[in-house]
């Protein structure tokens, strides 16, 4: 019977594309997961779109442009590449991977100021549309991690009657992005909170090494 063992690749640190390949022993086989964070900012050509500024002002969703490795003091396995963060430390990410609106392949996922963290959207599209058209998601996640009943029909009321203008400006970043609402975004975010996430999120790259197995390349150097 062969003996599967799973493999972590650092790429924290790493400023270019790199192959790896790495032949198992026999009678093993391995599943190689690359791990470690990092920062996807937006391009300098594009940071002056209005698209920025709206997701900003009106979801609290600040998409990186100076940030760097060292604002953030925590190591995920898997690979999770952070797109975006808010006013209050927490930041978000894509797991796995990089995606775009377009090559949307990875979910996205959060890990906030308190160290709490979880998957949040299967794609960048339905975060977008999560944070576009739900302004209350944040408390949903923070009741389900606490475990405090919440009604989301009352939520959504109290929203309308505090916050219309976040509303009134939900049609023009719907257009600009060409998002559509989707009445299941909630249901989702629910789902997603409660299953188990493939991410794991860890103090540092030492305290993952206490229970994951980790390939050095440079050994082979």
């Amino acid at each position: 019977m062969d003996i599967f063992q799973k493999l972590l690749i650092d790429i924290e640190k790493e400023n270019k594309a790199i192959s790896y390949f790495i032949k198992p022993e026999e009678g093993k086989k391995i599943e190689v997961v690359l791990a470690g964070k990092i920062v996807v900012p937006v391009p300098e050509n594009e940071r002056e779109h209005k698209i920025y500024k709206l997701l900003e002002e009106n979801c609290d969703v600040i998409f990186c442009t100076t940030q760097t490795l060292d604002d953030f003091q925590f190591y995920p396995v898997p690979k999770f590449s952070i797109f975006a963060v808010d006013s209050k430390g927490n930041c978000f990410g894509t797991i796995g991977g990089i995606s775009n609106i377009v090559d949307d392949d990875y979910p996205v996922g959060y890990v906030n100021h308190k160290g709490n963290y979880g998957k949040i959207s299967d794609s960048l599209k339905d975060f977008l549309e999560l944070i576009t058209f739900y302004p209350y998601w944040r408390d949903i996640i923070k009741y389900e991690q606490m475990e405090i009943p919440y009604d989301i029909n009352t939520m959504e009321v109290k929203e309308m009657e505090k916050n219309f203008q976040y509303f009134a400006r939900q049609s023009e970043i719907a257009e600009i992005l060409k998002l559509s609402k989707n009445p299941k975004s909630i249901e989702l975010l629910i789902s997603n909170i409660r299953n188990t996430s493939k991410l794991i999120v860890y103090s540092s790259k030492d305290e993952a090494k206490k229970t994951n197995i980790f390939w050095d390349r440079h050994c082979l150097d």
